[in-house]
């Protein structure tokens, strides 16, 4: 409906409203969805709750791991889009400079990789955690590193920027290259305490 909403406003809006759109239309998408995330949990149905039902048989629907599993998830997408809001607000208020590689871009992507990332890894760390507490046999519970990765990985392609857009100085393209290719190989490195430990031990 909101989007509807917008897509209507733009079909209609004055020139001086277009204008203002396409400065500020970023922040109002990520506080209005700021505001829905927020909104369902507070009257008790996150909005991830429609789609997980989806995937989850409808006995589990009410369970109390099920139902906290997405008010984190909900809460996470809610934060996200809080810091694509503030980060956008602050580049185009303050800046004056919404193509700015770091309040209009990096910040703002790496909020969103952020989000879907923890949605995928968070369920699998709640479903192992209760096979634990059942005495279940099952896969492990996936590291914080799964869900870091790609993020890690987001810091090179933004060193190159920094240094083939002059976007800041050598030293900080640099790092961003050099601990991004870091973080890589150090998060894919198998956990000495993966599936094989017992085995070596």
């Amino acid at each position: 409906m909101f989007f509807a909403a917008m897509a209507v406003i733009g079909i209609v809006a004055s020139l001086g409203t277009l204008r203002w759109l396409e400065n500020y239309s970023g922040e109002v998408s990520n506080i209005a969805l700021l505001v829905i995330s927020h909104g369902s949990m507070a009257v008790g149905v996150p909005f991830t709750l429609q789609y997980a039902r989806e995937q989850v048989p409808r006995e589990f629907w009410d369970d109390r791991r099920f139902l906290r599993t997405n008010y984190c998830i909900t809460g996470v997408w809610g934060a996200a889009c809080g810091v694509a809001a503030i980060a956008g607000a602050y580049g185009d208020l303050v800046l004056h400079n919404s193509n700015n590689l770091w309040t209009g871009w990096s910040i703002q992507v790496a909020a969103i990789i952020v989000a879907p990332q923890f949605t995928r890894w968070y369920p699998d760390v709640v479903r192992a955690r209760a096979r634990r507490e059942q005495g279940l046999p099952g896969p492990e519970e996936p590291p914080v590193s799964h869900m870091l990765l790609p993020l890690a990985g987001f810091l090179t392609p933004v060193g190159i920027v920094v240094l083939a857009f002059g976007a800041g100085p050598v030293w900080l393209g640099t790092a961003l290259i050099v601990v991004g290719v870091l973080l890589v190989k150090s998060l894919n490195r198998p956990s000495a305490a993966g599936p094989d430990a017992g085995d070596r031990a």
